[in-house]
């Protein structure tokens, strides 16, 4: 039987604060943050990597794949070399991830892709069952499960910080599944006894181009996909951007099951964001994920609900990344 990955005590229980002077920015009731920078390479990733990683280890797989826009590779690379498994990490060659350096550190063997982020995904694939790799891309049915089991604990711990449900959880989007999870985690809360009620869930990506934003917005009750055309990718959209969510329809129905909305936000509202946590509580965000404060700023607008709002946001870079990768002398 395989041991619990050692740095699995590392990921979760991420800082949690009441935002007192961004709130009264917005303005609402109460504004929490679920800041996910503090996982070992920084972002929510972590939480599905490491239940990744030892799914291939149960398997006796020694290679590990992924197709990226950056975050979930840097984040297999980092857990792979934890436990002594090779990782293929697929990135599409335009995409301006700053995280190559550090995929590399982690011993990660980088593959540039032509093409789109679905393209990355579709190659990805085919690599990974020609050599037998574990195939950790959002394409694999079996990763979704895993996945939305991983983000669920993201709930447990708003529950548990928090001590009640919150009103509202904004949540960036990009193939859908962190939205999902949260959604599933409150709804098995709430099976327990534990809560008895789910929130409002909104989902929020960038203005220049997301299926699960777009289809809520046609009021389509199924997740469309875009014209891969009109895509347009930029160093601060590519976490979110994309003409094809893999797991699009499950945060599509968490959306209308919880009565929610959906937002785009501009690169200049998400930088703008960032740049106010940063001066306002010392959070180093992405500001891709500053697109759910974004989304809670518009809501408010259009509805005036002066409610308990959540956010949940990444780390721009990993905190300890740097140490980490002395000590193991890599």
């Amino acid at each position: 039987m395989v041991e619990v990955l050692s740095s699995h005590i590392a990921v979760g229980n991420t800082l949690f604060l009441r935002s007192r002077n961004v709130e009264r920015q917005l303005p609402c009731k109460s504004l929490f943050l679920k800041f996910e920078g503090g996982n070992p390479t920084g972002t929510q990733k972590d939480r599905i990597s490491t239940v990744i990683i030892e799914e291939a280890l149960k398997h006796d797989y020694r290679d590990v794949s992924v197709a990226t826009c950056g975050n979930y590779g840097a984040s297999i690379a980092y857990f792979a070399q934890e436990y002594g498994l090779r990782s293929h990490i697929f990135i599409p060659q335009k995409y301006h991830t700053k995280r190559l350096e550090e995929i590399e550190a982690y011993r990660g063997l980088i593959y540039r892709v032509e093409g789109s982020y679905e393209d990355s995904v579709s190659i990805c694939e085919e690599d990974s069952q020609d050599n037998n790799w574990f195939n950790a891309s959002p394409n694999v049915k079996e990763n979704y499960r895993i996945s939305r089991r991983a983000y669920a604990r993201i709930s447990e711990e708003i529950l548990a910080s928090l001590g009640n449900v919150p009103d509202v959880v904004s949540v960036p989007v990009g193939n859908g599944t962190t939205l999902s999870g949260i959604h599933y985690g409150f709804k098995l809360l709430r099976k327990k006894g534990d809560i008895d009620r789910v929130p409002m869930l909104i989902a929020s990506s960038t203005s220049r181009g997301n299926p699960i934003i777009e289809s809520f917005r046609e009021d389509s009750a199924s997740v469309m996909d875009l014209k891969p055309e009109d895509i347009k990718e930029t160093e601060v959209n590519e976490p979110l951007v994309n003409w094809h969510s893999f797991d699009g329809q499950s945060a599509l129905d968490a959306l209308y099951e919880t009565n929610g909305h959906a937002y785009y936000a501009s690169d200049q509202r998400m930088n703008d964001y960032a740049t106010l946590l940063l001066m306002e509580e010392g959070l180093s965000v992405l500001p891709a994920s500053c697109s759910a404060l974004a989304a809670i700023s518009q809501y408010i607008n259009e509805f005036n609900c002066p409610e308990t709002y959540v956010a949940i946001l990444t780390g721009r870079k990993p905190v300890y990344r740097k140490s980490l990768v002395n000590l193991n002398g890599k």
